[in-house]
């Protein structure tokens, strides 16, 4: 599996934050209510970051002691254990957050800024909450990123060794 691309996930999300400013741009014209993201939102990104990071811990000490035994090879049993299929999936929900991340965080940012360059909304109970949401998304994208690099494999554990090369035969 191939990493995240970054200028992809960038794309995602300035595409997301046009997306948001002109959604609430055209509600305001329409002279309908504007949706804003509540502390709530925040809490909920923020908790979603948290559980991405509980689960890619574990996988990130793994890969480090993996790192330690190439080098240093022992006998000793291992202090971290993780099966593959749980390191499969924490590495996919690494990339599902990171995606979610760039687009909520994206259309976020963009009503934050609509909010605050046109002067429509309470500071503190509409652009403060949106702001703060648009920065959960970002972090929860940026702790994405990271923690599917954390899964990495070394480039010799891979598909392409010579070891695995002469296995299937």
């Amino acid at each position: 599996m191939r990493p995240l691309n970054i200028p992809v996930l960038a794309l995602i999300l300035v595409v997301g934050a046009g997306f948001g400013a002109q959604m609430l741009e055209t509600l305001a014209a329409r002279g309908h209510t504007l949706p804003l993201a509540g502390w709530l939102t925040t809490v909920v990104l923020l908790v979603l970051s948290a559980v991405l990071l509980l689960f890619g811990l574990p996988l990130r000490r793994y890969m480090l002691e993996s790192a330690e035994r190439r080098e240093r090879p022992s006998f000793a049993p291992r202090r971290h254990q993780i099966d593959l299929p749980t390191a499969y999936r924490t590495v996919l929900l690494a990339r599902a957050c990171a995606y979610t991340g760039a687009v909520v965080g994206g259309i976020f940012a963009g009503q934050a800024l609509f909010l605050l360059l046109t002067g429509t909304g309470d500071p503190w109970r509409g652009i403060l909450p949106t702001a703060a949401a648009a920065l959960a998304g970002i972090v929860l994208a940026v702790l994405g990123v990271v923690v599917e690099r954390w899964g990495q494999l070394p480039p010799d554990d891979g598909e392409g060794s010579p070891e695995g090369a002469g296995a299937g035969s």
